[in-house]
């Protein structure tokens, strides 16, 4: 009997016809190289994705939100003491540089677009309730556009499947679900079972003590109110109302899409909180609050 299974979605590498062409639109339009936990539920609503990416990606597109996003990386910092340094004891255990940069390249993956995750997620969860997701003027170096594609340097990557890993790896799996109460593992923590011995010291030293901590919750929220307050100033809706796909989804379907968005928002600033701390226990807070894939 397995300790942990995924949760429904459809994997990117599942992903046909016009859900492939929106994951790979959000993965150019974003620049990271992976399709959010979140996108691959939702797509098992064919209905909504394809609607609400669409209305999403101008708006992701542009340097205001790249800007936004770089806030809520800032604002994700926990206060206190940094977390412990893994390093020693990864190296206790055989590991060489080359490893640990391997891991480090993951977690910038994710610090990277965690953030920008957590605002799509928001501005869809608010334009569905028919509230205010943009409509604002934006200033000509705000529209101007990003570059599209991965940064130079990043690779896509490798999301273990956790219905035919091992043992050892669901049980880690299913470890990091439940000290988060979540429903399922997160992409992040998918990717760094590649790394079992990693990803258990991780849980055990940086996450396990904090996660769920007055702290740690009053820093989520935050976020969520600031990832609120920036999509307000998007220059156009960047998303749609239950009343837009009333005539493409069954009341049943509406209702648990609200609760799906619901979820997620909040899980996904969970786990940009997660990937700050892995980032702070490796290179330290000042890396951990800057875009791993800045701009000019």
């Amino acid at each position: 009997m397995t300790t942990y299974r995924k949760f429904p979605q459809v994997d990117h590498a599942d992903a046909t016809g016009e859900l492939k062409e929106i994951y790979d639109d959000i993965q150019a339009t974003l620049r990271v190289p992976w399709v959010a936990f979140a996108c691959r539920v939702l797509a098992t609503f064919p209905g909504y994705l394809p609607l609400a990416w669409r209305a999403a990606q101008p708006n992701f597109a542009t340097r205001y939100a790249e800007r936004a996003v770089d806030a809520l990386r800032e604002r994700s910092l926990l206060p206190g003491p940094n977390p412990p340094d893994l390093r020693p004891k990864l190296r206790e255990l055989g590991w060489d540089d080359t490893r640990i940069d391997a891991v480090r390249r993951a977690v910038d993956a994710f610090n990277y677009g965690n953030p920008k995750y957590l605002l799509l997620l928001t501005a869809w969860y608010e334009a569905f309730h028919n509230r205010p997701s943009g409509g604002a003027d934006l200033s000509q170096e705000d529209a101007a556009p990003i570059p599209r594609g991965l940064p130079e340097g990043v690779a896509p990557l490798e999301l273990v499947d956790p219905d035919t890993a091992s043992p050892e790896v669901q049980a880690l799996l299913k470890r990091a679900v439940d000290i988060h109460f979540h429903h399922g593992a997160a992409s992040d923590f998918r990717v760094l079972a590649n790394w079992p011995e990693y990803l258990r010291l991780a849980i055990d030293e940086v996450l396990e003590p904090v996660v769920r901590t007055e702290e740690y919750d009053a820093v989520t929220r935050a976020l969520l109110v600031q990832a609120r307050d920036s999509i307000r100033g998007f220059p156009a809706p960047a998303g749609v109302s239950q009343d837009e796909i009333s005539n493409l989804c069954s009341p049943s379907e509406i209702a648990g899409l609200s609760g799906l968005l619901f979820m997620y928002q909040r899980f996904i600033a969970d786990v940009t909180v997660d990937l700050i701390l892995l980032k702070q226990a490796l290179d330290g807070p000042e890396s951990a609050a800057a875009s791993p894939f800045p701009i000019p």
